[in-house]
């Protein structure tokens, strides 16, 4: 046998997956492809807890990059791996926690209700004894996580701003000029607000004492006009700065250019 062909015992079987994360894997530029060593771990999770997982859940984790992707788009938080998941009964729910941020302040739980695609409720620095809704679907929340870092935050032009809360005609105007992404709740803002323009992409973690905003564009001149666009919303121009040579070089143009915010 060559040297690197892989022996019967390690060689993985692919297949293609269903389609509730198409979404996610269109953002990543790959195939959704099931593993069937993935496959096996899942059904003997299920086996194991007594349960059997939700389409959305059982097509993610028998990805076999599934905790892989979750960890990667996410801010260095820690995925819980398949064979290590358990439920928990809160409140009438079971929920299958099954990420925890990097410093242990949340964890994030899929409620187990019957549906083909369960929402996933959050638990932030409560111990467990509250968990609040964080977003509708399970294949959303991990959109959400890929878009964030794909079409932001992994962006080599981004500007970021701590700006006064979000209004409602800031979100408004906001919505009016580009597409309104999926919104998630509790973490890190209250809730977080994504607007998508054809080369770049608006992050809001809004909450009641401020807007975390975060800008990223693939390149100066989209970057440039997402922030002309912005600039005036909740006059978060006056709160910009660079978190990138790129984004700063870009601010530096532009405070000299827009008229001063009133």
């Amino acid at each position: 046998m060559a040297l690197g062909e892989d022996t019967p015992a390690s060689k993985t079987e692919i297949q293609p997956m269903t389609s509730l994360h198409s979404a996610t894997f269109c953002l990543l530029g790959s195939a959704p492809k099931t593993s069937s060593a993935a496959l096996a771990d899942v059904e003997h999770a299920e086996s194991r807890l007594g349960v059997r997982f939700a389409p959305s859940v059982r097509e993610w984790y028998s990805n076999e990059k599934a905790v892989e992707l979750l960890a990667r788009y996410s801010n260095q938080d820690h995925p819980i791996a398949v064979d290590k998941l358990r439920l928990i009964d809160w409140n009438a729910h079971r929920l299958l926690p099954f990420k925890i941020e990097n410093q242990g302040v949340c964890t994030w739980a899929i409620d187990l209700d019957g549906s083909d695609d369960p929402p996933v409720y959050i638990d932030v620095d409560s111990d467990g004894r509250q968990w609040h809704l964080h977003s509708r679907m399970f294949s959303e929340h991990v959109y959400a996580c890929v878009w964030d870092y794909i079409v932001v935050l992994d962006q080599p032009a981004l500007v970021q701003a701590q700006n006064s809360p979000l209004s409602d005609g800031g979100a408004r105007q906001l919505s009016a000029m580009l597409a309104e992404e999926t919104k998630t709740y509790g973490w890190p803002g209250s809730v977080q607000h994504r607007f998508a323009g054809r080369d770049h992409g608006i992050l809001i973690w809004a909450s009641n004492d401020q807007a975390d905003w975060f800008i990223g564009a693939r390149e100066v001149g989209s970057l440039e006009s997402a922030l002309k666009a912005a600039w005036n919303v909740d006059k978060v121009g006056s709160s910009l700065y660079g978190c990138s040579d790129t984004g700063e070089a870009v601010l530096a143009r532009l405070r000299e250019d827009m008229m001063p915010l009133p």
